[in-house]
């Protein structure tokens, strides 16, 4: 059992997927542009939808202008990794505050060079697809950051952030801390595609107090929406969204099943 799913009436039905790799992420295909996630959202019906690169946002102004082209909402997130190895998805009401938090949290990103052969290229991509630059750290390392600097600077700034795929073992909250931190005052968890919210909650009782959302972690074109939440919306922005899910108001869905 979860929490009881809640239907906030308004006029929009929306479907989101918030957590989506571009190629500057380390592990993101090529293929994944601005321009063609902001498509591929669109041509399988997402309404909203959040580019979440590894410790960078140096693709995200150029997604959310590709969002504007196609309709689709994007929001301004990271994956952020923490001290301890966790990841946490962050998200920004828009790019001017998300360009304040990255330029705080780039400095905490140890300085070692990507080795491309190793970790594969890391692109910065324009609108139109051209390859305007490569981030010289690599992405996928801890910053000096504990979760709670992280989550505290974030909120500070207006920010919303949500612990990614909590039950999984290599950067999941739950194997690394073994407990929902009290002190971080969180009520959203993501869990990880394809795990259904009664499998989660079977394994971690505790979980049962949370808001449950899932979403693709897409780092291929093809895995764009493969989980996604369906809800119900006074309107297509940041602050109803975030509304939505704090209130445990939407339901997991799959691109071949759906959870309720």
């Amino acid at each position: 059992m979860g929490l009881p799913q809640r239907r906030w009436s308004g006029p929009l039905n929306v479907t989101a997927d918030l957590h989506i790799h571009t190629a500057l992420s380390p592990c993101g295909s090529l293929e994944m542009s601005p321009r063609a996630v902001a498509a591929s959202a669109r041509s399988i019906g997402l309404d909203m939808i959040a580019v979440t690169d590894h410790n960078s946002m140096a693709n995200v102004e150029a997604t959310v202008e590709a969002g504007r082209r196609e309709g689709v909402v994007v929001i301004p997130g990271m994956e952020v990794q923490t001290a301890e190895g966790v990841h946490v998805l962050c998200y920004f009401p828009d790019c001017d505050v998300a360009r304040s938090c990255y330029e705080g949290i780039y400095p905490h990103l140890p300085d070692i060079a990507n080795n491309a052969d190793f970790f594969g290229d890391q692109v910065v991509v324009d609108i139109d697809d051209n390859v305007i630059g490569f981030e010289p750290r690599v992405l996928l390392n801890s910053l000096d950051l504990s979760i709670d600097e992280l989550v505290a600077g974030v909120r500070a700034i207006g920010g919303e952030v949500i612990p990614a795929h909590v039950e999984c073992n290599g950067f999941g909250l739950l194997p690394h801390l073994g407990l929902v931190p009290p002190n971080l005052d969180l009520s959203v968890l993501e869990i990880a595609w394809p795990h259904s919210r009664e499998d989660v909650i079977r394994d971690y009782p505790d979980l049962a107090g949370f808001s449950l959302v899932s979403h693709s972690d897409a780092h291929y074109l093809r895995d764009i929406g493969r989980a996604a939440m369906r809800m119900e919306m006074a309107e297509r922005s940041f602050s109803a969204l975030f509304k939505a899910y704090r209130e445990g108001c939407g339901r997991i869905v799959y691109r071949h099943r759906e959870d309720s």
